[in-house]
């Protein structure tokens, strides 16, 4: 298969093949995974498998078809922050690429790398350029690691000044993470609005980098990669970020009533601020990739949560097992579906995206050839290998 435009030299991740390192670290990733569901989760939450079980048959065909829905809702919210990031992209092909980046995600650990080079193949074959790949990706990363940010420290403000009655380790817990919290998302925030903190960190970055990377050591400038992607986000930014943030708002949003149904459908009564401490726990521990997906420590770290907040042990680990089904396991058919459509479906190429200005859409038609798609490995920007960075999302 092969792209349609291509521009001047850009970031390019590539999907090297899987090998049977990938596999090991798979299977590794699976049994920690297996082992913290079997035996951590009902210790964490002080209740047994028999108990748990019983909750989990609580669970009738109408709420489970009611949980799929929304879960299906939150996916499609999603598509207006790829869309947003990518214009000229459809909605159908963003679900394809966020089912088939959110499948590998939640089957190798540290994913993410395979995910994002997936995702730059499935766009170079429907013509989208180099250069608005290559913004999309850092645009999405960006937008889901401050959404990751965003909404622990929401739940520890709740936690600190709402109506919640949670133990005093908690309240010290919930303090030090919002501290933390608010100022790495102000650092972020700084770099992305702020000429003089980006150029600070950029030269700060390629002097910690320059002793792990051969290209920094050859002359790579890391500030002026930074201020090239801050150049290009402003203009995706400044006209598409509502409608990026409205569609990340809104795919959370529903999985949390996703996860406040799968908590009322197994027993668990507690009000939603509490609930919503325990979810935005949960998306944030999402990104520890020792297990695929982080599967088994985001169950068990939630439980914990609910338990600790007055829920009943069983209940809480029904939950956070129920609420895992639909967005950890039901993603992955859903994934595999997805590649195999892109694989051998029709990939007619896009009629209009964004033009060298990166401002208006323009016919593709316009836009210079590119050579085929190759996959083989090349080095990231800092030349230490695949890109290694976030997937494009994983809910």
């Amino acid at each position: 298969m092969s792209g349609t435009a291509a521009d001047g030299p850009d970031f390019e991740p590539k999907f090297g093949g899987i090998g049977w390192r990938q596999v090991l670290q798979s299977l590794v990733g699976f049994a920690i995974a297996g082992a913290l569901l079997v035996w951590g989760l009902p210790r964490v939450a002080e209740t047994t498998w028999p108990e748990i079980g019983h909750q989990l048959t609580l669970v009738g065909w109408p709420v489970a078809a009611l949980m799929m829905a929304l879960m299906l809702i939150g996916l499609y919210c999603y598509t207006y922050t790829l869309i947003g990031s990518l214009p000229g992209l459809t909605h159908f092909r963003a679900l394809m690429v966020n089912a088939a980046g959110s499948m590998v995600s939640n089957i190798l650990p540290a994913g993410g790398a395979v995910g994002v080079a997936l995702t730059y193949m499935m766009y170079r074959t429907w013509g989208f350029t180099k250069r608005n790949i290559s913004t999309s990706l850092v645009v999405t990363g960006v937008w889901n690691l401050l959404a990751r940010l965003v909404l622990p420290v929401l739940a520890c403000l709740v936690i600190l000044v709402g109506p919640v009655n949670a133990p005093r380790s908690v309240l010290i817990g919930s303090g030090i993470a919002a501290a933390i919290g608010l100022a790495i998302l102000g650092l972020f925030i700084a770099v992305i609005y702020s000429d003089k903190v980006s150029h600070l960190v950029g030269r700060a970055v390629g002097r910690l980098a320059r002793p792990f990377s051969r290209r920094v050591r050859e002359g790579r400038d890391f500030d002026h990669l930074i201020q090239d992607q801050r150049d290009r986000m402003s203009n995706v930014v400044g006209v598409h970020g509502v409608r990026m943030t409205l569609g990340l708002a809104g795919m959370f949003g529903f999985f949390f009533v996703l996860y406040a149904v799968a908590c009322h459908a197994v027993g668990v009564e507690l009000p939603y601020v509490e609930m919503f401490a325990a979810y935005a726990f949960r998306q944030f521990l999402t990104v520890v990739a020792i297990t695929p997906g982080g599967l088994g420590i985001t169950e068990a770290g939630t439980a914990g949560v609910l338990v600790a907040f007055g829920a009943e042990p069983a209940s809480a680990a029904s939950a956070a097992l129920l609420y895992a089904v639909f967005t950890h396991l039901l993603e992955v058919p859903l994934g595999i579906g997805a590649v195999l459509l892109w694989w051998f479906g029709p990939n007619h190429p896009t009629t209009e995206q964004l033009g060298a200005g990166g401002e208006e859409l323009v016919p593709t038609e316009s836009l210079p050839q590119a050579q085929p798609l190759d996959t083989e490995p090349a080095p990231d920007a800092t030349g230490a290998g695949p890109e290694t960075g976030p997937p494009p999302d994983t809910p």
